[in-house]
């Protein structure tokens, strides 16, 4: 399980659309994700989605792949700061112990622990790109 200077993650953040779900249509779920949650979900981690589409946005897409219950909340993701990132106030997190996974990594804090995804476009069986993150979350790929 991964660790920070400021104590062990607590938090992964994930966005909706391009990253876990496919941005062109939104018929398909990350190829590695459900599986992702479960265990970060089973270790005490907490699990937030987040979309610019805003929080029920985000829990509708939930609901429509069935991994609502591998989620622990749901929100916006919309207001930004000066250097036009997205700010995470709202979600109450300590930033520090903190995993965002994310298609735009540049909109993330400043300082953020980004896992870096390529844009998920349309389904793929085949697709990689949570890779690494399972492998931060100790799995075999």
């Amino acid at each position: 399980m991964s660790t920070t200077a400021a104590g062990p993650i607590a938090t992964w953040v994930f966005d909706v659309d391009g990253c876990v779900v496919d941005s062109l249509l939104g018929t398909s779920l990350r190829p590695g994700a459900r599986r992702l949650f479960a265990v970060l979900l089973d270790r005490g981690i907490e699990v937030i989605w987040w979309s610019a589409g805003g929080e029920d946005h985000a829990r509708e897409r939930a609901e429509r792949f069935d991994v609502e219950d591998l989620v622990t909340r749901f929100a916006e993701k919309d207001q930004r700061d000066d250097d036009h990132r997205y700010v995470t106030e709202h979600l109450g997190i300590d930033v520090l112990r903190t995993i965002f996974v994310d298609d735009r990594p540049e909109d993330m804090p400043i300082g953020a622990d980004v896992i870096a995804v390529a844009p998920y476009l349309i389904e793929n069986p085949r697709d990689r790109g949570l890779v690494q993150a399972a492998e931060r979350a100790g799995l075999e790929p």
